[in-house]
């Protein structure tokens, strides 16, 4: 995932102009509807060369802000909308602490586990036209797992399988000889998890962990949250639309939703990020994080995208609504409890959190990046801590 000839095949993503225009619905059969509401941001409004956006009436929240970063505790970048206007938006601290390169508005980071709504959306799409349905067990696309037969689409999507956890579940999940062996070189590694950049995963080797694994408890029994449901929900899109993952939200999710800077291939200009002072920069490998996790992404695009999903119409209403149903506080891909509908992401090296407030029609962004000159940072706890000041002052 580092080699040059990646970086260049997608440099253009990044420099491709930012633009908030409409967003809209597009199908696989190739159908879209590009209204998605008449008040949407005009386009000097996101001007990518900008060094900060302060509206009037938010310049204590800025300086709340500006002391947690000369504390060390915030590196990253953050955005608050009212609607659809930006009124705060502002990078702190370093993207590249070794050689002193400063996070800007734009520069991407690893926003891992916020890859859930994307992938949970990209199934919906699937559903509204009928490739898919979410009562379905997943033998059809599994079928030498051996519990595929009760597990449905929609145990995947609400954390309610009964599958160990790939990423957090390790001594459950990992039983296959080759993937072992794979771990045991990374043993006397000052930073274990640095196997997560090993260029040997990939979702044949998942899936030959899978088929050897048991549940942790019967299907829709119960919520757990894991890793390894989004992963297999990546799959099966691949193996519905005909399409890769990656090209697929290219093509269905980040085109329509004008999100131009995105991609799940890490560049050489993202924001690095530390798993600890021993491990030096993390740059997972995409096959590894895959559909639960790696994706890279600005403010500016996840903005757009909360835009899309929450206002527009990437996604029919109905689908919407069943995707913001929660069963013990999880949706799909998606956290919803007291009006608040959120994900946090958390990889070596980089922590991230979004919130969409209903009520205020209210959007919150945090992208951080860990250096071992940091603090250990936490996007929802900033997240939570810029909500706290806006109730209060409002």
């Amino acid at each position: 995932m580092k080699r040059k000839s990646l970086i260049l095949m997608v440099l253009s993503i990044y420099i491709s102009t930012l633009s908030l225009t409409s967003c809209g619905k597009n199908n696989v059969d190739g159908n879209s509807n590009t209204n998605i509401n008449e008040n949407t941001i005009k386009r000097d409004e996101i001007n990518e060369n900008v060094e900060k956006i302060v509206k009037q009436g938010y310049e204590n929240l800025e300086k709340l802000l500006d002391d947690e970063s000369s504390n060390r505790k915030l590196q990253g970048a953050v955005l608050v909308a009212e609607g659809d206007e930006i009124v705060f938006a502002k990078a702190y601290g370093y993207a590249d602490v070794e050689d002193k390169i400063e996070n800007k508005l734009n520069t991407r980071f690893a926003i891992a586990s916020n890859t859930k709504q994307f992938t949970a959306t990209a199934i919906m799409q699937l559903v509204e036209q009928n490739k898919i349905s979410l009562d379905e067990t997943i033998d059809k696309y599994f079928p030498g797992y051996k519990y595929g037969n009760k597990i449905t689409i929609k145990n995947l999507l609400q954390m309610r399988s009964g599958i160990p956890d790939y990423l957090n579940e390790i001594d459950l999940f990992m039983l296959d000889k080759d993937t072992i062996n794979i771990l045991k070189e990374y043993e006397n590694s000052a930073y274990y998890d640095k196997y997560v950049e090993d260029y040997r995963w990939s979702s044949e080797m998942i899936l030959k962990n899978l088929y050897l694994t048991d549940l942790i408890f019967e299907p829709n029994e119960e919520y757990d949250y894991c890793n390894t449901n989004y992963y297999l929900l990546g799959l099966i899109i691949e193996e519905v639309s005909g399409m890769s993952f990656e090209n697929y939200l290219k093509e269905y999710i980040f085109k329509p939703s004008k999100m131009d800077s995105s991609s799940i291939i890490p560049l050489n200009f993202d924001a690095k990020g530390h798993g600890s002072d021993e491990s030096g920069i993390i740059v997972a490998n995409p096959k590894f994080t895959y559909a639960a996790g790696a994706i890279y992404s600005n403010i500016f695009d996840m903005f757009r995208w909360s835009r899309a999903l929450h206002k527009g119409n990437i996604i029919t209403n109905e689908s919407y609504e069943e995707m913001i149903t929660p069963v013990d506080d999880y949706g799909y891909g998606l956290f919803i409890k007291d009006n608040i509908i959120s994900h946090s992401g958390l990889i070596d090296g980089f922590s991230s959190n979004t919130q969409y407030d209903i009520e205020k029609d209210r959007i919150i962004i945090v992208l951080e990046n860990i250096d071992p000159e940091t603090d250990n940072l936490d996007a929802k706890y900033h997240t939570n801590l810029i909500r706290e000041y806006l109730d209060q002052y409002e």
